[in-house]
C-alpha cells in the first residue's frame, strides 16, 4: 500500500506571508560574528515565563554564550542582567523585524495561537524563543545570504566514483584478498542530483569533500 501524502495545515495568506517574512529576516542574521538560523515551532500552550512586550510579542532566552538560562519574575536583578547580556541579540532582532523587544512584564506567553520562532546560532551557544501574534505589524528586512547555512541542508545525491584502472598484466597478478590502495589524492567522480545534469569533479575521500571541475 502506497503511503499517504503528507497533509499540510491550511494557512491564510496573511499567516503564510508572516511565516515567510520571519524566516527570511532571521535566517542569516549576524550577531557578534555569529550566524543565526530560525525555525518555526508547532503551536501549543506554554506555561513558562516569558518577557512580554507590547503588541503581544514575547521572547524567552534559553541560552547565551553557551550558558543555559531561565526566566524568573521573582529575581529582578538577575533578569536585568540577563536583558543586558542579550542586548546585542535583541537589538539585531529589533532591526530585522522592525519591532521593539522592550519587556513590559514577565508572565505566560501572551498569544499561544501565534507563531513561535526558535532562533539559535550555528554553534548553538545562542538560543532564544520569540512569540509573534498572527496580526503582528512587522517590517521585516531580509537577512543577507549566509552561505554557512547551506551546509546544514541535507540533499539526497549520488556520487559515482571511477574505479582504479589496472593493466591486464597487473590485474593478472592479483589474488583473492589482495587490497588496492588508491592513495589520499582526490579521485575522479561525478555528482548525480535527483534532477538536473550530472556534475563532474573530484572527490577527496579523506576530507569528504567534492569539488566540481
Amino acid at each position: 500500500m502506497a503511503p499517504e501524502p503528507p497533509r499540510f495545515p491550511a494557512l491564510s495568506a496573511e499567516e503564510a506571508h508572516l511565516r515567510q517574512s520571519l524566516l527570511g529576516a532571521l535566517c542569516g542574521l549576524s550577531v557578534d560574528d555569529q550566524i543565526l538560523r530560525a525555525q518555526l515551532l508547532p503551536r501549543g500552550a506554554d506555561a513558562a515565563a516569558w518577557f512580554r512586550c507590547a503588541d503581544a510579542i514575547a521572547f524567552r532566552p534559553l541560552r547565551l554564550g553557551g550558558r543555559a538560562l531561565s526566566v524568573d519574575a521573582a529575581d529582578g536583578p538577575a533578569m536585568a542582567a540577563l536583558l543586558d547580556a542579550a542586548d546585542d541579540l535583541l537589538s539585531a532582532i529589533d532591526a530585522a523585524l522592525g519591532v521593539t523587544l522592550d519587556p513590559i512584564d514577565i508572565g505566560p506567553c501572551p498569544d499561544a495561537a501565534g507563531l513561535t520562532v526558535r532562533i539559535e546560532s550555528l554553534d548553538q551557544k545562542i538560543l532564544l524563543l520569540l512569540s509573534v501574534p498572527l496580526d503582528a505589524a512587522i517590517l521585516a528586512q531580509p537577512a543577507p545570504l549566509a552561505p554557512s547555512l547551506l551546509g546544514h541542508i541535507a540533499l539526497p545525491v549520488g556520487i559515482a566514483v571511477a574505479g582504479p584502472r589496472l593493466s591486464p598484466a597487473d590485474a593478472a597478478t592479483l589474488a583473492p584478498g589482495d587490497l588496492l590502495l588508491i592513495g589520499p589524492a582526490p579521485i575522479a567522480a561525478t555528482l548525480r542530483p535527483p534532477r538536473g545534469d550530472a556534475i563532474p569533479g573530484r572527490l577527496d575521500p579523506v576530507a569528504r569533500c567534492f569539488r566540481p571541475h
